[in-house]
């Protein structure tokens, strides 16, 4: 394939993976110095990042392993940060896509274990306090071997491919109950990515919490409005139109409840600059039927 179909350029940071002993299954973060064909095959020259004294690392971009007849992708971007559940609403919109951690993990969950300056792809076997058991992927994909990881050297496996970009993994059908992809967009907490979607039904979904979203504001803009024009009404002829003088329906009574609480906050706003220690409450600013109700 064509360097005209990545993503990828000189001076980006991205992770490339290894299949050579004693290192398969790990992922390593470089920076691409240069991108070139050679014999028709595509190639990038790297940079470890975390090997101050290892050489420039020349990788075929597609490679078989073994005897298979699949070309595997050695890059992908770099990792997207990762976040607890309760940190979403502290990030920035537009940062996406993201990962959240928002539960413990469990056994057969698939993680990226941080040793040696490199990733490692593992599955959970046991989980403790503050570390987890953990199972390298196996053969030919992995080394195998067992060991214990703390948790804060810990992230969630994530795939990566051109069609789909990240998505999450599974192992035998399972995928992590404790990891989810999300995006995060301007008035919205954050949308999940389920990678079952379709970018259409996504894009769809979206338009469709934003257009929720501003029925609700006009709604309440509207309200307001209502409002005030209802208090200046009181201030002239000291009534109020209700709507159950127009109704005798259960809905015009439950809409004369919510239009009177948004009258009281309303003249809580207009009374308090003058409601302190010290300070007077003047009635004359009062609509009549309030006044009335003072005095006596």
């Amino acid at each position: 394939m064509a360097q005209t179909n990545l993503p990828f350029k000189i001076g980006q940071i991205l992770e490339v993976r290894s299949f050579e002993d004693g290192y398969r299954g790990a992922w390593f973060r470089c920076e691409i110095l240069n991108i070139y064909t050679k014999e028709e095959k595509l190639f990038y020259s790297l940079n470890y990042l975390d090997y101050d004294e290892e050489d420039i690392y020349h990788t075929q971009v597609y490679q078989q392993f073994e005897d298979e007849e699949k070309e595997w992708l050695m890059v992908r971007p770099s990792f997207p940060p990762c976040y607890y559940e309760r940190h979403v609403c502290k990030i920035e919109a537009d940062q996406a896509p993201l990962v959240v951690v928002y539960g413990s993990w469990k056994v057969g969950d698939l993680v990226d274990w941080w040793k040696d300056d490199c990733f490692w792809c593992a599955t959970v076997l046991g989980v403790e306090r503050n570390a987890l058991q953990i199972e390298l992927f196996p053969p030919p994909l992995g080394e195998g071997e067992t060991y214990k990881a703390l948790r804060k050297d810990v992230r969630p496996s994530l795939d990566w491919s051109l069609e789909d970009g990240w998505t999450l993994p599974s192992m035998d059908g399972h995928k992590s109950q404790c990891v989810s992809l999300v995006r995060r967009e301007k008035g919205v907490d954050y949308v999940t990515l389920d990678v079952c979607q379709t970018g259409k039904e996504q894009t769809e979904r979206a338009k469709r919490q934003r257009t929720e979203r501003d029925t609700q504001q006009k709604t309440e803009r509207d309200m307001q409005q209502k409002t005030e024009g209802d208090m200046q009404q009181v201030k002239g002829s000291g009534e109020i139109r209700l709507n159950i003088d127009e109704s005798d329906s259960v809905e015009a009574a439950v809409c004369d409840l919510e239009e009177l609480i948004v009258r009281i906050g309303w003249i809580k706003k207009m009374l308090s600059p003058d409601v302190g220690e010290g300070s007077t409450l003047e009635i004359s600013r009062l609509p009549p039927i309030f006044q009335a109700n003072v005095n006596s």
